[in-house]
């Protein structure tokens, strides 16, 4: 069974008398492990299917079924712990919290949990070591760079040991040099560690890493194929 299925979903917005139909229909789904983009041009559909993957909203119809579980019906309570538990997201801003530490950013969605203080930064320092930045656990965003504070981003997305990680234009407020670095940094994380990284991207670089690539076009997928080798 696939990680993710998304069946015959739609994705409706009213703005004053007009309704936008973001999505229309959609069928896919996500494999264990997989490494996809999501691409197309601006208003084509991509974050509201990936909001729709990350269970950050929720369809006008259709079906979203995340480890065999169909989450219709889950009020916003179910919806966030389900979020917290299963499913790690990277900002295009990053969303750190300024007056946090590095260490306190990553240990957040744990502390969330209900999850003891000794076990979140004991699983916070791991991420963080992970991503190269254990000698910047104790320092705030302010006194990051970018590309540091989007690792920070990924690690504590990783931090609950999610099965999947969405990622929003994860590249687009980075350089080109740190740009590359956070890409072989989430190849690598999905190589080593199966992390299925789904991502809605332009970044050519990073539609050139992937698996697969998903192209969307006014709301409906016009083509879902593997990546050239």
């Amino acid at each position: 069974m696939s990680l993710i299925q998304l069946l015959r979903v739609t994705k409706e917005y009213r703005l004053g008398r007009t309704t936008v139909h973001a999505l229309r229909g959609i069928d896919l789904s996500f494999e264990r492990g997989e490494f996809a983009a999501l691409w197309g041009p601006s208003g084509s559909g991509k974050s509201s299917l990936l909001n729709l993957v990350g269970l950050v909203d929720v369809p006008t119809s259709g079906r979203v079924i995340l480890d065999g579980r169909d989450t219709a019906g889950l009020d916003d309570g179910e919806r966030a712990g389900l979020r917290n538990r299963q499913i790690g997201i990277v900002f295009q801003s990053f969303n750190l919290i300024s007056v946090l530490t590095a260490l306190e950013n990553v240990m957040l969605p744990l502390t969330l949990a209900g999850t003891s203080s000794a076990t979140a930064r004991h699983a916070a320092l791991l991420r963080l070591g992970q991503v190269g930045l254990e000698g910047q656990a104790h320092q705030r965003p302010d006194q990051l760079s970018g590309g540091q504070r989007q690792r920070v981003a990924i690690a504590r997305a990783l931090v609950t040991d999610p099965l999947v990680v969405i990622a929003d234009e994860p590249t687009a407020n980075l350089d080109a040099a740190t740009g590359h670095q956070i890409i072989e940094l989430m190849r690598s994380l999905n190589r080593s560690q199966s992390v299925t990284f789904v991502f809605s991207t332009h970044d050519p670089r990073l539609l050139d890493a992937v698996d697969r690539l998903i192209r969307i076009s006014d709301g409906r997928i016009v083509d879902a194929k593997e990546a050239a080798a």
